[in-house]
């Protein structure tokens, strides 16, 4: 059983709580799929550990990492529950940021979350999900990952090995993207422009014959409930899109998941996040996520 001691240099939860948010953070948000759980999730733990800790906790990141991970995959059984009756497509929570700088820039893109990376995460089980992010992304050992969801070290390891079966397609065609930045903005422009203008025909080679449009409106705003197929489809929705929310919507180049997309906003309040993933050869759009329930889009203001 691994034990846990303190680190004296820590004086107090303040402390321990700018140290360790961002790496609590970025776990619930692989985990969960969406950034105000994450937020609320950080705070909680917090709040609960404040006062109980002692000086026999040992590797105090590992501890609180174990903890992050089980209050996840206690909310994750909760909230597949919740998803059963959801209205529509599921999609998780974008970041936005707005693009103010040449995506050229030499400036370190510290802990990248991809929305491609959160889709993902979607298709794997809860456990699977706690395994790959805890070994891939933040590099513990299977020992300390047994450890922190109560399985064996022989298990984890094969829990691992069966999902990077399944995502390596997906990681390498992500780390090709990265190289394709300004690319996209230009094309993400371009795709701004026809929505703005109603010409939706001029983005048709922008568009793989067998591209899929998934939109989450939660029931609360209108939107395709079921995916889109097929490029004649996809454009038609576009269409459809581009002269109900046009020209009162403003449309605007920004930064989703460090990836380039587009904000939607209506007398300066966001109504929707367009996203995108690419076909990295073609550099032709295969997959549009259109993000428009309110519930996701309020840490946006």
């Amino acid at each position: 059983m691994q034990s846990y001691t303190i680190d004296p240099s820590f004086n107090n939860i303040e402390d321990l709580y700018k140290t360790y948010k961002p790496h609590l953070f970025s776990i619930a948000y692989r985990m969960l799929g969406s950034k105000s759980d994450a937020e609320d999730m950080v705070q909680d733990l917090f709040i609960s550990i404040h006062g109980y800790l002692n000086d026999n906790i040992n590797n105090i990141k590992s501890y609180l990492s174990k903890m992050m991970i089980n209050r996840c995959l206690n909310e994750l059984k909760s909230a597949r529950k919740k998803r059963i009756s959801y209205v529509g497509n599921w999609l998780p929570e974008p970041t936005v940021r707005f693009n103010d700088r040449s995506p050229l820039d030499s400036v370190e893109r510290h802990d990248t979350i991809s929305y491609a990376f959160l889709i993902l995460m979607e298709k794997l089980t809860p456990l699977e999900r706690a395994v790959f992010i805890l070994r891939e992304v933040f590099a513990y050992e299977h020992s300390e990952i047994g450890e922190m969801v109560n399985k064996s070290e022989v298990n984890c390891r094969k829990i691992f090995s069966r999902v990077k079966k399944k995502v390596d397609l997906s990681s390498e065609k992500n780390d090709v993207l990265s190289t394709h930045l300004l690319q996209e903005n230009e094309l993400v422009t371009r795709f701004i422009s026809a929505l703005s203008n109603g010409n939706i025909q001029s983005v048709v080679d922008m568009l793989t014959e067998d591209v899929i449009l998934i939109a989450d409106g939660g029931g609360k705003v209108s939107a395709a409930i079921h995916p889109i197929y097929s490029r004649e489809r996809v454009l038609t929705i576009l269409n459809a899109l581009s002269s109900t929310r046009f020209p009162e919507s403003k449309a605007q180049l920004v930064e989703v998941n460090d990836q380039p997309g587009i904000l939607l906003t209506k007398d300066g309040i966001p109504t929707g996040v367009i996203c995108f993933e690419w076909d990295a050869q073609t550099m032709t759009i295969q997959r549009i996520y259109i993000i428009v329930n309110p519930d996701k889009l309020q840490h946006l203001n």
